[in-house]
């Protein structure tokens, strides 16, 4: 057990339980590119300055350079200490020697964690924002195989009217995570000042360039108030929380596979249907479920973060240490459902026969033809009343509105045209035209 961050003014050791219970290495270890990458730039900064030498500057970022290629090759071991911050320095310390003390120069683990956490977030972002791409484009694959298959719309789980199924992938999929990638990009907003440069909470009175520092990171400016700096973490919580709206898109899609392929209307293919362990014939949609369940701890993690940060004051505080344990979890969690919801789309499809018989059955072109007397200049609450008692009329004799025949509904006071929407899926299509292009 060691920490380079105590002095004799410290005290003496951390008791080991206290240390071992107190570390975030064993989850911000994950922060290590982006300390690596935040530490170059620092060092770059140092020499801009005159804080350091040329020489110096060449050694300390030839040394984090080292340690980057060892940890992209799996081989870097990291020695115990508070965080991966500390880890970082005390590894080169052992490496370079006395240069390497010059490292923390101007700095502190406050606006270090805070750039780390800044840098990792962006790159997370535009993970995301791929696994949407991914997920949009094989939306679009379905939808081109079997967009035109009608098949019911619901409202209270009841067949309710007949659309195509391009208007409820675009509907359940398609849209709502263009909104969501849209979200994204304010987020990137959020995260683009980087912290480094704020010190622990009030700057430095060395010369360092923050702003160059920033643009060294890709980030359109420095920080701008060191006390928010440190203690802001409306990006994580900003994250998070697009986090849990894409995880609620991707539910109710998955509520909706399970509801239809528990009707019979859509099916699973064996590459992501479960089997059960005592009953040999289910064809189980878990993958769905667990997307869902997994929407329901996605919910979790926002409520955590917002209560983490809930009721501190400015500035930096030790419980942020655990905003990482919630981030990193609700990152994963939402890239592993877009990608399972991704996999799925390439092994489900309707089947149009049961779509047909379901509309059928629903009564789905009582609107129609509602809308197709309202046309003809029949007050609407008049055409719903005739409707719905020709529905009753229908049922009462074990029958629906596609058993009529064309005499019956001109005797019953339709048009000829009337015929036409008997078809369920001519009926749904026409609804559909009104909406294309």
């Amino acid at each position: 057990m060691s920490s380079i961050a105590r002095t004799a003014a410290t005290g003496g050791n951390l008791d080991p339980s206290f240390f071992a219970w107190q570390t975030s290495l064993p989850f911000d270890r994950r922060l290590l590119p982006e300390d690596l990458e935040g530490s170059r730039a620092h060092v770059r900064g140092l020499l801009r300055a005159g804080l350091v030498t040329r020489d110096e500057a060449d050694r300390l970022l030839a040394g984090l350079a080292e340690l980057a290629d060892e940890a992209a090759a799996g081989r870097l071991t990291l020695p115990d200490e508070e965080d991966v911050h500390m880890a970082v320095e005390r590894c080169l310390r052992e490496r370079l020697g006395p240069v390497a003390d010059k490292l923390h120069t101007g700095r502190s683990r406050n606006d270090q964690v805070a750039t780390d956490l800044a840098l990792w977030s962006r790159r997370a972002v535009r993970a995301l924002q791929a696994a949407i791409d991914d997920l949009l484009a094989a939306a679009e694959r379905l939808a081109q195989r079997h967009g035109d298959v009608p098949m019911p719309a619901y409202t209270h789980r009841q067949v309710a009217i007949g659309v195509l199924a391009a208007t409820w992938i675009d509907a359940a999929l398609g849209r709502p995570l263009a909104r969501d990638r849209r979200l994204l990009d304010a987020v990137l907003d959020e995260l683009d000042e980087c912290p480094l440069g704020a010190g622990a909470i009030a700057g430095t009175t060395l010369p360092l360039d923050r702003e160059a520092t920033a643009a060294d990171l890709g980030f359109s400016r420095g920080p701008t108030n060191p006390m928010d700096a440190v203690g802001a973490r409306d990006g994580a919580l900003a994250l998070v929380f697009a986090c849990q709206r894409i995880l609620s898109h991707l539910a109710r899609f998955a509520a909706d596979m399970v509801e239809l392929c528990a009707d019979g209307l859509w099916a699973l293919d064996g590459a992501i249907a479960c089997g059960s362990s005592m009953m040999p014939h289910k064809k189980n949609p878990d993958l769905f479920e667990l997307v869902r369940g997994r929407a329901a701890l996605g919910l979790g993690d926002l409520a955590a973060l917002a209560a983490l940060f809930h009721g501190l004051g400015t500035g930096y505080h030790r419980d942020l240490q655990y905003d990482k344990i919630v981030l990193f979890r609700a990152i994963d969690g939402t890239r592993d459902a877009l990608a399972m919801i991704t996999l799925s789309l390439g092994h489900v499809a309707p089947d149009a026969d049961a779509c047909r018989r379901a509309l059928e059955r629903g009564d789905a072109i009582a609107t129609d033809l509602t809308e197709l007397l309202v046309a003809r200049g029949v007050p609407f609450r008049e055409a719903y009343r005739r409707v719905g008692a020709l529905v009753a009329a229908q049922r009462a004799k074990g029958a629906r509105l596609v058993d009529l025949r064309a005499d019956e509904l001109t005797e019953a006071g339709f048009p000829a045209e009337a015929a036409s929407l008997l078809d369920v899926a001519h009926a749904a299509r026409r609804r559909a035209a009104r909406w294309a292009g």
